[in-house]
């Protein structure tokens, strides 16, 4: 189906929120990060799912973990 409108794909979308956070100072890097993670304790304290929500981020945790030791064990 061809849309009128253009949606940006993930790679694009991705490359322009690592390169906005690059950009950032040191100080403001810490205050996104604290920032992201209250957002975390925000939702799990409404959810009514909070498990649910502590597991997804735990395995979230899990998939970063395996694809930084697969980038090292690639260019080591």
């Amino acid at each position: 189906m061809d849309l009128p409108i253009k949606f940006p794909n993930d790679a694009e979308v991705i490359a322009e929120e690592a390169a906005r956070f690059r950009a950032l100072s040191p100080d403001q890097r810490v205050r996104e990060l604290g920032e992201m993670v209250d957002l975390y304790h925000f939702l799990a304290s409404i959810s009514n799912q909070p498990e649910a929500l502590a597991r997804l981020a735990r395995e979230e945790e899990e998939r970063g973990r395996k694809a930084v030791e697969a980038f090292v064990a690639r260019h080591a």
